[in-house]
């Protein structure tokens, strides 16, 4: 029975983490579409 909770706790983390990276990918996208967007206008 322990393991089951341990099982739903490495769930959980690995939720959390994966929430993260989707934040962290968002704002690398968003960063990386204003830098194009900034490339048009000096040319």
């Amino acid at each position: 029975m322990p393991q089951h909770h341990g099982d739903v706790a490495q769930i959980s983390r690995i939720k959390e983490a994966r929430r993260e990276l989707e934040d962290i990918f968002q704002r690398e996208m968003l960063h990386e579409s204003r830098q194009l967007d900034g490339w048009d206008e000096y040319e």
